[in-house]
């Protein structure tokens, strides 16, 4: 329908405009932007708690917390031994996967001095965790219910008609 009322002609000579005509002004300015040729300003470690700083371990394990200085008598109390331990003798040593994990990420940070020693607080789960908290919360509400229900029996049986 749309041929009989345009053209054969016509349809083709439109084609032909809209391939060849640029859909975007070339004047806009992200075509013809100039980047900036100015230095990059990189992050300056300038706390006091650096690697220059801490010279034993037990000012090292007390800095990143999380009472890491129980572990103080594995590494016979020597910052060289601390570092030099792979996380298989810490496993062997018997420190759990938590305090591991958290000892080696801080032992990288520090040995390429990327960060200032400081604690990292663990999280908290609310309500059990992102997984089961349906659970927790439908297991919280049985219960209110089911005390709710404990204490309207007390009270009926108080009362006197």
């Amino acid at each position: 329908m749309l041929r009989s009322l345009l053209g054969v002609q016509s349809i083709r000579s439109i084609a032909r405009q809209t391939i060849t005509k640029p859909i975007l002004p070339v004047s806009f300015s992200f075509i013809n932007r100039q980047f900036s040729s100015s230095p990059i300003a990189y992050r300056i470690n300038t706390s006091t708690r650096t690697k220059e700083n801490v010279h034993d371990l037990e000012t090292f394990l007390t800095l990143i917390g999380r009472n890491c200085i129980e572990h103080k008598e594995l590494f016979e109390n020597d910052l060289e031994t601390f570092l030099a331990t792979t996380s298989k003798k810490m496993k062997n040593m018997g420190i759990d996967t938590r305090t591991r994990r958290y000892l080696l990420r801080w032992k990288h940070k520090f040995v390429n001095d990327l960060e200032p020693l400081r604690e990292h607080k663990r999280g908290v789960k609310k309500n059990g965790g992102e997984r089961k908290a349906k659970a927790v919360l439908a297991r919280k509400k049985a219960l209110a219910r089911r005390e709710a229900l404990e204490n309207a029996g007390e009270e009926t049986e108080d009362r006197i008609f």
